[in-house]
């Protein structure tokens, strides 16, 4: 009987043992799985499969070295603050829309309005000043109202600073992304771009040019600050092309590696070659396409913005992100020149993939 119990109890134990070793598999097939995939992650795939095919250990990959951050809000703002609205509250301007916007400004809503909302206001309220004193029941009060226009016409720079540097929206789709893009899409993009291309144009105009309308300028704030396709798209760009430039700098001279600086074509060439338009040609080149393109259509409005804000560090910073389309490009270009070579000094006849 004694026996019988002890079997019982190894098996129990091999049982809860064998279950348990389920469930750590479970858990690793479940962690595979759920890694978030990027649009870099060919990238490190054809790394591993060049080291897997030459024996060797594959290159060291990381989003290195970082490009510089968006400048601080507080190295953006200008320096003071802004004038007092007192000497405009003191004005009888209850005839005007100016005496209207005066006082929705003064409201505890008007006071929570920041950023480019705030600097809307300031626009709409320098044009609503002009017009009011030009009307008949100014008159009296003209001379203050021209002197009050000026005042805010030399503050408005000192506005349009402040705001830029503080406009969170305008902040978050200008900042580098916290990781790169799952799937590239040009209706999202393009929806994005849209938003982000209305706000810079309104930007780059004079102010004595019609503001946008107010629910307009919220809609494209909004558009900007809830999505984030245009940070990581940022983020890709520089990643893949960080990656690419790293993996070239790390692979031995190619030719000699595969085998091809002798007589004959080893299979080692053969793989090599399979390799390289499996996980270059056809996993990697298309989303080269797609990230320079799209990069292509944000370059403009990127150097618009830079020519629009009034802030030297904000223009480096946005000239440099202006620039890594291009730089993505010629680094796409930079790498596939060695494989070229490669596949001439083993006589590989190019096929339909061909790059």
């Amino acid at each position: 009987m004694r026996g019988s119990v002890l079997r019982i109890g190894k098996s129990y134990q091999r049982l809860r043992a064998f279950q348990a070793g389920l469930l750590i598999v479970a858990g690793l097939v479940v962690g595979a799985c759920s890694r978030p995939q990027t649009v870099v992650d060919s990238v490190h795939t054809l790394n591993q499969r060049i080291a897997n095919t030459l024996s060797s250990e594959a290159a060291q990959l990381s989003y290195q070295p970082r490009p510089a951050p968006m400048p601080t809000i507080r190295s953006l703002k200008p320096v003071g603050e802004p004038a007092a609205m007192n000497f405009l509250t003191s004005l009888r301007l209850g005839h005007c829309e100016a005496g209207q916007l005066i006082a929705q400004r003064n409201s505890s809503l008007g006071r929570l309005e920041d950023g480019l909302m705030r600097y809307h206001d300031d626009v709409q309220l320098l044009s609503a000043l002009r017009t009011c004193a030009q009307h008949p029941q100014s008159e009296t009060i003209k001379a203050e109202l021209q002197r009050a226009i000026a005042d805010k016409h030399a503050q408005l720079s000192f506005d349009k600073a402040h705001a830029i540097a503080t406009d969170k929206a305008l902040r978050h789709v200008l900042s580098i992304g916290a990781k790169s893009l799952a799937t590239l899409d040009d209706d999202v993009f393009n929806h994005q771009l849209n938003a982000l291309l209305q706000l810079v144009e309104w930007l780059a105009q004079a102010p004595q040019q019609p503001a946008p309308a107010e629910t307009s300028l919220a809609r494209w704030r909004q558009q900007l600050a809830q999505a984030d396709y245009l940070p990581r798209l940022l983020r890709s760009t520089i990643e893949m092309r960080l990656l690419l430039t790293q993996l070239q700098q790390q692979l031995p001279p190619l030719t000699a590696a595969a085998g091809c600086d002798g007589k004959g074509v080893p299979e080692r060439a053969k793989v090599l070659q399979r390799v390289f338009m499996r996980f270059f040609i056809d996993a990697t080149q298309s989303k080269l396409a797609q990230l320079t393109t799209q990069y292509q259509q944000l370059q403009p409005v990127l150097l618009t913005l830079a020519e629009a804000v009034p802030q030297p560090a904000l223009q480096d910073y946005l000239r440099e992100l202006s620039r890594q389309g291009e730089k993505l490009n010629q680094t796409s270009k930079a790498f596939v020149q060695p494989w070229q070579q490669l596949f001439m000094d083993c006589g590989f006849t190019p096929g339909q993939n061909s790059f």
